[in-house]
């Protein structure tokens, strides 16, 4: 025999090895990789794992015979009656350790957290497979999903393929299809190292004999293999690590690197996810579905989890129970390997407080017990395991950053609304020992991290809609209560007050959330809602900024980018104004006042218990500092991009970041170039405005005597009046039919009335049955002052707190009338807050009236002819159809009814005694004004018109010779 021994005798003699005096094994000196030492005394194991090594790197049938072979060999040791005992299986399972190793080098291969029933294209040749690879984006963003993630194309479960060049500098595919895998942890799973850095990493690992590397062949293959092939590896994966010695283990992770420690816990995140128990009624779908197409002969029964799989109810009943125990003894295995590690590496898991890429690997695992589905006694078990990993690594969650809090009480919270009692009283019970454990380690004063980290958590789980609030909730809640009330040991604190507290404001927001799900439809009303909330949590920064992002993201989808804009304003101003408090940022929130006058709210911020766990820096600053000037990019208001960068340049400039100065002063070219161009299109359009009133009194039933049933419409509302800014050019059709549309699906069609007028609504006059809805057109108003220093459209169009309409009347009571008896009612409203705002509604604050007598009519609309043909005269791009049809307006001889027929009226002998001489005189100086300005407007269009109008320039000479003839007759003055 070439290594000393027959096969039988070394078998035997590692089964029952000979004992140092430490008690340690001699065999567990050996390396734990593939190194030619270990084959030479493990021949035919260290022959199987070299093969099956590489026929991963091979097409699909070769793999799944290398792994089939590798698994039904530790299935038989598993139930060979010659080894049942604990010490030999062992043993056994101490041979196979070096697959942990072929799966680390595979581990890319394997981190597929998708489940899929069964594989997809079984029969898929290597041919087919080169064919199949889908397109990833390396640029792809991990985004929070639902159960089942869809952030990942359904052909990775299949059969594909990814042939890469081993001198290849980097692979991106693999690295953005890793990050899709992002199942809604708040925190990321992945270790954040390139593929790069990880091999230069392994090279002073357990494997360093790189020519006994699994990986022989010419190319390394990164596509993922099927969910059967990463099944049965993680199958042999769980049954190695169930069954060897827990001395034997902490000699393998005593060998391994970071890197690799990070793997293997990325492996066992992965077990979590392909033995979840996803419930009877999936399986019987699944088995239906199975049974289809195996008639169709499209997949291979071999490749099923149970090859005698039907979906009769006593196969759906056994199968279910199959899965449900082998999910439970997954589960289990995982949290004993973890409880091991956790006991044996505390002071590396300890480092910087417990904030460091192995503890967060470690958590991550932890988180993923109770995001995927689990049997109810597993779940008993996580919750004991949870409450000792609090108990061991308090720093982690109570100290430094609040990441990890905040992850594991949105995730207990999300337990609290379990359907199953026993797992409801579990999460309230665990719930409470963080936060018991939390005032313990502040030394009984408070337990601000978990106070906040709660609310935050139950505001995000409103804002991701997860049904919450219901009763289940609420007896979790009940539980929390009761533990504190029974304590004992901090009766005589103010932990049980606190803890009642911190409940009456989780049922505050639930309360909103009711509200909010009652307005899901209307957006006004439910960025007012989530307003509401945000300004109640004006003492608490963090909660605050949670609910003005909700806002964005509402804004976002609803196409409203200048309120979103301004949502990321107001949370760059809180956190700026948090930071200087702490003297760290200079500026605080006026520095935004030049942007936005609202800013002011900002300033309100009370210092309380809240701020003290707050972790804002300068680099969260900057990060919303640019995402503000991304915002107000996409809303258009190119104009206010330098004031945010104001802020950011002398950061970058201390820092000699002049990458980022460079970008910066780059943006700002284009960004000054944008509203170079704008301003010489005219065809920005930032938002139109209307003026909408509420009315609809509560409609009162008599059934009996005693018993009056009471429906209210508007309720709050009723009687209100908002400015609303609608996108663009939005039509009041357009508004009024949105808003007739909203309202009938609440109230019913039969029940909902426009006013058509815009006039005065007397409450009184209205039939109490029906909510009544009023939609008026407004523009915003600016006095002479305003506007001398408003100079360009865009400063008329932001920061517009009053706006203006007009009603015509006379004083006989009919609406219209001829010159001499037109009068109208100028209203001008001033809102609450300037537009843009946060909400895309204001409430009005109050409004004014003047009333126009017919002189001063014709004086106010010759005034505005004045001053359009002037402002269109003095563009730099001279609007040549806007500029012809307002000249058309002014001069022909058909239209020019309006300017003369004032003149007639007031200006004429007869006429001029009736009105005072100041105004007579007034209009005088503007009809000089408006001949002057349509000389001009003349003179402009014939230096542009082409020779083909030439005609129709002589015509409207003619038309203007001829008026201004007239007008100087009824002034007895020379005009034109």
């Amino acid at each position: 025999m070439p290594f000393g021994k027959g096969r039988i005798q070394r078998y035997q003699a590692f089964l029952s090895p000979t004992v140092e005096s430490n008690d340690t094994p001699v065999d567990l000196q050996l390396d734990y990789s593939l190194t030619d030492e270990f084959c030479r005394n493990h021949f035919l194991v260290g022959l199987l794992l070299r093969e099956v090594g590489t026929a991963l790197q091979e097409f699909r049938e070769v793999r799944l015979i290398a792994i089939s072979v590798l698994k039904n060999l530790l299935i038989k040791h598993s139930f060979d009656d010659r080894y049942a005992s604990r010490s030999h299986q062992a043993r056994i399972a101490t041979l196979y350790l070096p697959l942990f190793g072929l799966l680390i080098e595979n581990v890319q291969r394997i981190n597929v957290r998708d489940v899929s029933p069964f594989p997809v294209n079984a029969g898929m040749t290597v041919k087919d497979e080169s064919l199949a690879l889908p397109a990833v984006n390396p640029l792809v963003t991990p985004q929070k999903g639902s159960t089942l993630d869809n952030s990942l194309h359904k052909d990775l479960l299949g059969a594909i393929s990814g042939i890469a060049s081993p001198y290849t500098t980097s692979t991106p595919n693999i690295n953005s299809v890793r990050n899709a895998d992002s199942r809604g942890s708040l925190i990321s799973t992945d270790s954040g190292n390139s593929l790069p850095e990880r091999n230069s990493e392994k090279s002073n690992s357990l494997d360093k004999h790189q020519q006994s590397s699994t990986l022989g062949n010419s190319v390394v293959r990164c596509d993922k293999l099927d969910q059967s092939e990463i099944k049965s590896l993680l199958m042999c994966f769980l049954y190695i690590l169930k069954s060897m010695s827990d001395d034997a283990l902490f000699t393998y992770w005593n060998k391994a690197s970071t890197s690799e420690l990070m793997d293997f816990f990325t492996i066992s995140e992965v077990c979590l996810h392909q033995f979840q128990y996803m419930g009877k009624r999936y399986i019987a779908r699944t088995g239906m579905m199975h049974a289809r197409l195996q008639q169709l002969g499209s997949l291979d029964n071999s490749l099923t989890f149970n090859h005698s799989y039907g979906h009769s109810d006593a196969d759906v009943l056994h199968q279910s129970l199959l899965e449900a125990n082998i999910a439970t003894e997954v589960c289990l295995t995982a949290l004993d390997t973890l409880s091991l590690f956790t006991l044996a590496f505390k002071n590396q898991l300890l480092a910087d407080h417990g904030h460091n890429p192995l503890m967060k690997k470690v958590f991550d695992v932890y988180l993923c017990f109770l995001q995927k589905y689990q049997s109810e006694t597993a779940l008993k078990n996580v919750f004991t395991a949870l409450r000792s990993l609090i108990y061991k690594f308090p720093s982690t969650f109570y100290e430094g950053r609040a990441d990890m809090c905040a992850a594991l009480c949105y995730e207990i919270l999300k337990c609290c609304n379990s359907k199953l009692s026993s797992i409801r009283t579990e999460a309230s019970q665990l719930l409470y020992f963080l936060m018991r454990n939390n005032f313990d380690y502040t030394g009984k004063k408070s337990f601000v991290r978990t106070h906040l980290q709660v609310i935050i958590s139950v505001s995000q789980l409103i804002a991701d809609v997860v049904g919450i609030g219901g009763t289940r909730f609420q007896q979790s809640l009940s539980i929390i209560n009761n533990c504190a009330n029974s304590d004992r040991l901090i009766k005589h604190t103010s932990f049980s007050s606190d803890v009642e507290d911190l409940t009456k404001r989780i049922r505050t927001v639930l309360m909103a959330t009711a509200q909010m799900k009652e307005h899901e439809n209307d957006p006004e009303m439910l960025v007012d809602l989530q307003y509401s909330l945000a300004k109640s949590y004006a003492s608490t920064p963090e909660l605050r900024k949670t609910w003005l992002d909700s806002m964005a993201r509402i804004h976002v989808k609803n196409g409203d980018l200048s309120e979103a804009a301004m949502c990321y304003v107001h949370v760059t101003a809180l956190v700026a104004e948090y930071l200087t408090r702490k003297g760290v940022f200079r500026q605080g929130c006026t520095a935004f006042r030049v942007i936005t006058p609202n800013i002011d709210e900002e300033a309100s911020m009370m210092e309380d218990v809240g701020m003290q766990d707050v972790h804002f820096n300068e680099d969260v600053l900057m990060e919303l500092l640019e995402q503000c000037a991304d915002g107000l990019w996409k809303a258009e208001r190119y104009e206010l991009i330098a004031d945010i960068y104001k802020l950011i340049i002398p950061i970058y400039e201390k820092r000699r970041d002049f990458e980022r100065l460079a970008h910066l002063y780059d943006t700002l070219h284009r960004a000054y170039s944008k509203v170079t161009e704008v301003m010489h299109s005219g065809r920005r359009l930032l938002g139109t405005y209307f003026r909408v009133a509420f009315f609809g009194q509560a409609a009162q039933y008599q059934f009996t005597d005693s018993e009056t049933d009471v429906e209210g419409f508007f309720e709050d509302e009723d009687g209100k009046e908002y400015i609303y800014k609608e996108p663009k050019l939005t039509p009041l059709s357009e508004i009024s039919q949105r808003l007739l549309k909203l309202y009938s699906d609440k109230f019913g069609s039969e029940n909902v009335k426009m006013i058509q007028d815009s006039g005065k609504v007397n409450p009184k006059d209205l039939d109490s049955k029906y909510a009544y809805i009023q939609v008026t057109h407004v523009i915003p108003f600016f006095d002479e002052k305003e506007l001398q220093e408003r100079k360009t459209e865009f400063e008329r169009s932001h920061n517009i707190r009053r706006f203006m309409f007009e009603m015509p009347f006379t004083q006989t009571g009919k609406r219209q009338g001829g010159v001499e008896e037109q009068c109208k009612r100028r209203t001008i409203l001033t809102a609450i807050h300037c537009f843009p705002y946060v909400k895309k509604r204001i409430p009005v604050m109050y409004q004014h009236h003047t009333d126009l007598n017919p002189i001063e009519v014709a004086i106010d609309e010759m005034s505005k002819k004045v001053a359009e043909l002037r402002q269109l005269c003095s563009s730099a791009e001279v609007d040549m159809i806007k500029l012809q049809l307002k000249l058309q307006g002014s001069v022909s001889v058909q239209v020019n009814a309006g300017p003369l027929a004032y003149a007639r009226a007031f200006l004429d002998d007869t006429n001029t005694k009736r009105y005072p001489d100041n105004k007579v005189k007034l209009l005088k100086e503007v009809f000089r004004q408006f001949v002057e300005a349509c000389g001009q407007a003349l003179a402009v269009n014939e230096r542009l018109i082409k020779e083909d109008q030439l005609e129709y320039q002589e015509e409207m000479k003619a038309n203007y010779r001829e008026m201004a003839k007239e007008l100087s007759e009824i002034m007895h003055e020379q005009l034109g």
